[in-house]
Parts: structure tokens; sequence; C-alpha cells
């Protein structure tokens, strides 16, 4: 009895004695650049709303204090346009998928992608949810944030007038729908949102001539435009057999300006044919951005937006009338912008497609204009490939459009710094696809500081005076691009005279209702321009000469001054130019100096000193108004 009571005694004050306290096993995600991303989250970028976004690639290394096998279930959740490669699935609330995990040193990939979200709109921020269940039963979530930053701050619109007709919709009324008549409008109108043109001669109405098939392909009808344009024109007509395309009219009629044929040529008119098997399916005309995912092409329903944006490619571009197009097919794909964007030559199909094979998705958003996808996608898109092929036909695509930027740096000069002042700037970039990568590959920062990867921005307190130079490289989330590079130089002084501009009080030319002039010396450094959180000064909608100004009450010694420039996008822009004045006693004098224009950092202005009580910032606006987010002096 002795024994077993001692036994008891034992087993007891073993359970009894508490278990350490330790951190919730955790996965690891990975970049491509090597970086992890569990703090930062993940960088998504919609390009100009109307075309296939970049999907990025992203590695999970399973936490190895675990019981394997694990499963790892990851959720994109706060939109329906997320997307991940199959195998995956859609929701209302986002996307899914599962990844399965035998042991610790096992890895798995995925990507992850999002629907573009039509019109202008704002950035935005959702949750990408990791839950990790191993073979005990244990369950373990994580999250991190997921940014979006939407390109198309204002609507991007054709930059020709688009004229459609519809007289001709006489066999089965299609287009007499409201909202199917605005979504195959739209799909139309997306093809020309990325052509650059300019109006061409005016064509009297009864000028164009043009065909259309009767029903079932039977016969032939001919057809003009019953009304003057001066864009494209767009004949719509829905027929019930046997199938949907667009087509040009080879007839020898082509868009001319000043008198002169348009190089191409350019047809001036077009046509789509729509028709669908009634029997158990449902036509889904909507264009809003959370319903997407609910269209299928091989399912009961049919996506009209889809289904047009496909068959119209045929008539804007995919087809033998466009002479262009007939040369690109008989090289079998040679163009080098092509090619350096694909890293293959893609040639079109007898029938004027995209091979629907996996080597002919669009390389950056796993995509195409076919059946299959990287992604569980419901809706015909257009891609970055398609409009570049689609430039063989002749049009000519805006190139400042974001899916055609280069990735560059567009930060040129950082501020001085002071010995023992905290410091942070953030460095700008544009273009390519920006999940960004930032590193010191050249030189060195001011002892100190340092360059965050993600955001770009050097901070820190600087320990020691001096000049010190260095190399940033800048790269992108396309594995072909080639990193840029740019140096810069900060100059570390002691102890000046700080920020003057605080005991200044502000004043302004104009201030908008609902701006306040005093933003510009609240010492609050702003994120980059877009900032909307922080009070600003802004002269919106006042456009031309404006002004603000600093005025203290006794004379100041001034050597330079640093500006950050507002820039919304949506009204108010960085200025055409601006500079410095100051008050000489009786009159404002030009102060002679190099006035940078960059967003996202101040723009510093160095001079020889001048002695006032008053220091304006004289801005030029351009077509938009004009803003300020701080100003700060030194002397």
């Amino acid at each position: 009895m002795r024994r077993l009571a001692l036994t008891a005694t034992l087993l007891i004050a073993f359970i009894a004695v508490p278990t350490a306290s330790h951190a919730a096993p955790t996965a690891t995600v990975v970049d491509m650049f090597g970086r992890t991303i569990n703090s930062y989250g993940i960088q998504l970028v919609d390009w100009q709303g109307h075309v296939a976004n970049p999907a990025l690639t992203f590695t999970v290394r399973p936490p190895s204090d675990v019981r394997f096998p694990i499963t790892v279930d990851l959720k994109a959740e706060g939109t329906s346009r997320f997307m991940m490669d199959l195998p995956s699935q859609l929701t209302a609330t986002g996307a899914t998928k599962t990844l399965t995990f035998s042991g610790a040193s096992e890895q798995r990939t995925f990507r992850l992608g999002i629907q573009s979200k039509r019109g202008a709109g704002q950035d935005e921020t959702h949750t990408f949810r990791l839950t990790i269940r191993d073979a005990g039963g244990a369950t373990y979530t994580q999250t991190m944030p997921i940014r979006v930053q939407q390109d198309e701050k204002t609507t991007l619109e054709p930059s020709i007038p688009i004229t459609f007709d519809y007289r001709f919709d006489t066999i089965t009324g299609y287009f007499t729908n409201t909202a199917f008549r605005t979504a195959a409008e739209e799909a139309v109108k997306d093809w020309f949102r990325y052509f650059e043109l300019t109006p061409f001669d005016t064509v009297a109405a009864g000028a164009e001539p043009n065909h259309l098939p009767g029903n079932d392909w039977q016969n032939t009808v001919n057809v003009t435009n019953d009304r003057a344009f001066t864009g494209h024109y767009v004949f719509f007509r829905g027929i019930q057999t046997p199938y949907s395309t667009g087509y040009p009219a080879r007839n020898g009629r082509y868009a001319t300006r000043g008198g002169q044929q348009v190089p191409g040529p350019l047809h001036r008119s077009t046509a789509m044919i729509f028709e669908y098997d009634e029997a158990g399916k449902q036509l889904f005309t909507s264009l809003a951005d959370e319903d997407w995912w609910r269209t299928t092409i091989t399912g009961s329903v049919l996506d009209v937006y889809g289904l047009v944006m496909h068959e119209y490619g045929h008539a804007v571009a995919y087809h033998s009338d466009w002479a262009g197009m007939r040369s690109y097919v008989q090289s079998g794909g040679v163009d080098a912008e092509v090619e350096a964007y694909q890293g293959i030559r893609v040639p079109l199909d007898s029938s004027y497609h995209v091979p629907g094979t996996q080597q002919y998705w669009d390389r950056i958003s796993g995509q195409s204009g076919g059946w299959t996808h990287a992604f569980p996608t419901r809706r015909w898109t257009l891609t970055k490939l398609a409009l570049l092929i689609a430039e063989n036909a002749g049009w000519r695509l805006n190139r400042n459009l974001t899916p055609f930027l280069a990735p560059s740096i567009t930060t040129t000069t950082l501020p001085s710094a002071t010995a023992g002042t905290a410091y942070s700037q953030r460095l700008a970039a544009r273009g390519g696809v920006p999940f960004y990568d930032w590193t010191v590959t050249g030189g060195a920062l001011p002892a100190g500081l340092t360059l965050d990867r993600f955001t770009g921005t050097v901070s820190g307190t600087p320990t020691a005076n001096g000049t010190s130079q260095f190399t940033v490289q800048l790269r992108d989330y396309d594995s072909r691009s080639t990193p840029v590079t740019r140096t810069f130089t900060i100059q570390t002084g002691g102890a000046s005279s700080g920020n003057l501009a605080r005991s200044a009080t502000p004043s302004a030319s104009f201030t908008s209702a609902w701006e306040s002039v005093a933003a510009i010396n609240d010492g609050i450094d702003p994120p980059g321009s877009n900032d909307t959180v922080n009070p600003r000064w802004g002269a919106w909608p006042n456009t031309g000469a404006q002004w603000a100004e600093l005025t203290w009450p006794s004379a100041q010694t001034l050597r330079s001054a640093d500006v950050y420039f507002f820039d919304d996008g949506q009204g108010i822009d960085l200025p055409a130019s601006w500079k410095l004045q100051w008050w000489n006693g009786s009159s404002y004098v030009d102060v002679p100096a190099t006035y940078p224009v960059v967003a996202d950092s101040y723009n510093r202005a160095v001079f020889s000193p001048v002695t006032t009580t008053r220091l304006r910032v004289a801005l030029q606006s351009g077509t938009a108004s004009v803003g300020l987010l701080e100003v700060k002096a030194s002397g």
C-alpha cells in the first residue's frame, strides 16, 4: 500500500506541474525575393480596372512543432474578387485553397490574384488567413494584410467616341434588354480603353458599308451607318444559330485623318454577332465587381460581357481582314515586344485564337481568352498579352497606362539629415508589378539609417556628420524585369536651427472648405503624396497660379526649404512648376534655386541665404488643382 500511495503522490505531483508557455506554431510565407512576408503582408495591384491583373507566387513552409501530416487552409477574404491557382474555390467572401504537408521539410507554392475592379476606386486592405490543422486535431490560425493598389484613380474611357447601332437586331432582340446592351457595350469599350487614338475624319451618314449575316448565317445583309461618326462604328445583331463571332468587313473603307489613310490600315466599322443556345442556359448581364465569380462559360450561366469581349476581339483585331494581323499569323507570331513579354513567340491558330495551352496563357496573370486558366476564372477578361498582340492590327496602345509602364525609381533626391534627429524619407517608384523589393547594392547609408525592403523608406537617427552616397536597387514582381538602380547622396550635419516653419503663421491664396492651410507647417511627415488621413491644404477647384506662405513675427535667415506636394489623383495633382519667393519689405522676390517636382517625397530647394519675415511657395497648376501636405524651412 505504501508503494501504491507513493506512486499516486508522484503522479499527482507530475500532473500539477505547469507546462512552459510558448508561441503558437506558425507557418512561414516567403515571396520570390526570399522575404518572409508574415508581418508585412501581401501587396497586389489592380491594373487600370479593365484588364487581368498580375498574380503573385508565394511559398508556404510549415511549422516544425506540430504533429504531421498537417493541412493549411488558405483564405483570401474580404472580397469575392480574390482568386488562387487551381485547385481552389471562389466564394462570395473570397478565395480558398488547401495545402497538405507530410513533414516539416516540405514546402508548397500558391498564386494569388484579384479580379479587376471596374472604374475608378481607392486602395483596399483585406485579410489573408492561414488555418493550420495537425494530426492531433489542434488548430492554429494566423493572418496578414492584403493591400490592393488601385491604379485607376480616375475613370478610364475610350479616347475616341464609339457608336453602337442596334437597328439590325431584328431576329432575337437580345439588345433590347438594357442590362444586356450595357454589358456588351462595356466589353467593346474595354478594348478601346487601352488604345491611344484621336478622332478620325468624319464619316457621313450612309457612307460606311458593312455586312451582317442573316439568321443561321444563310445569307448576307448589307448595312450602312445611319449617322455621322468620327470614332469607331459597331453593328450589333443577335441571331439564333450556330455561333457568335465578331469581324470587320474587308470593304476597302479605312479610317483617315486629315484626308490621309491612318496606318494599319484601321477599319472604320466592325460587327459583333451574338447567339446562344437558350435551352438550359441563363444569360448573365451583371457588371458588379462582386458578381463576376458567379459567371461560367461552360455551365448553365452565360456571361454576356465575357462572350462579347472575346468575340469582339475578332472584330477589333483577331481576324484575317486586318492586314497587320494576317502578316503576324503568316510569320508564326514574329513580334519582338510580344516575345520580350511572354518569353516565347505566340502564334495564332488558323481561327485567329491564341492557343489555349499553358505556355500561351498570359505570363503575368495566368489567364487566357479561352477555356482554361491557372485560376478558376469564370469571366473572359482582356490580358496584357492579348493587347500586345492586338497592336499588330494597327492600333496603338496607350503606353502611359500602368500595365505598360516599365519599373522606375521616381525619387531623384533625398533631403539632408541632422545627426541625432530622427529621419524618414520614402522612396517612390512606378511601373512593373509593384510588390517592390528595395535594397542597397553599393555605397552605404549614413550610420544609423536603414532601408526598408518592403516600403523603400530610409529611416532612423543618424549618428555622425558627413556625406553618404549609396545606390538603391529596385526589383518588381515580374521575374523577367530588369532591376533598376539610382544613386542618392545624404548630407548629414550637426544640429541646426531646425524647422523654422513650425513657428510661422500659414496663409494661402485660396483654401478648399474641407482643407486647412494650417496643415502645411503642422510638423506631420506625410506617408505619401496621396495622404488623405492627415490634414492637408488644397486649392481645388481653382487652377492656375496659387500660393501658400509662412509669416514670422520677426525676420528669419533661411537657406533651404522642403516642400511635400499633395496629389490625390482626383482633382489635385503635382504642380506643373513651383518656386519660392521671399518678402523684401515691399514686394516678393523670386529665390534662385533648382525646383524638383516629385511625388511621395520632400522636394528640396537650397539657396543663398535670405533674411525675411515671409516665405511664399508659388505654384503653377497643370490641368488640375494643387495642394501641399507639409513645408519645412531651415536656416
